[in-house]
């Protein structure tokens, strides 16, 4: 195997953090890091990654109380918002004047480059009378797996 970090050949490697990150390094670059122990503690490590990645996967989406059902931020959203604008034949700031926004964040929605909060969503959704978040559907996890678990290639797979 080879060291992570400088790629010299290692015969066995040591397990170091740095900066975040988990890697297996030669002796002359374990300095550069804080040595990481494995403790047995795969499984519970491996929930707490997946409990992560729910997580991560629940931002932006919320939960509609009636239905029971979940709901997203459409992914075509900046489309949307600027389709909506040019049917009200607005430019961007009137509708950042419409909804007391500026002009700078209607720009970064258009471009995607902002991704809305609940509020701004639901004052983009009553201005411009469209509907930015959409039925989101839980994906199938359950393709045979035993009881190992997952690997992040499982879950990156899914996607």
């Amino acid at each position: 195997m080879n060291c992570e970090l400088c790629g010299e050949e290692v015969g066995k490697p040591k397990r170091v953090n740095i900066e975040g990150s988990t890697l297996r390094v030669c002796l002359n670059c374990a300095h550069l890091g804080k040595e990481v122990y494995d403790q047995g503690g795969n499984e519970s490590s491996r929930n707490e990654m997946m409990e992560r990645i729910k997580r991560r996967k629940n931002r932006g989406r919320r939960s509609d109380v009636l239905s029971g059902s979940e709901k997203e931020v459409a992914m075509d959203y900046p489309d949307r918002i600027r389709s909506a604008r040019l049917d009200h034949s607005w430019t961007q700031e009137e509708l950042a004047s419409q909804i007391n926004e500026k002009k700078s964040v209607i720009a970064k929605l258009e471009k995607g480059d902002l991704f809305p909060s609940d509020s701004l969503i639901k004052k983009l959704e009553s201005s411009l009378h469209i509907e930015l978040m959409e039925e989101y559907e839980e994906p199938n996890m359950s393709k045979g797996k035993s009881s190992s678990g997952y690997t992040i290639g499982d879950i990156i797979k899914q996607e």
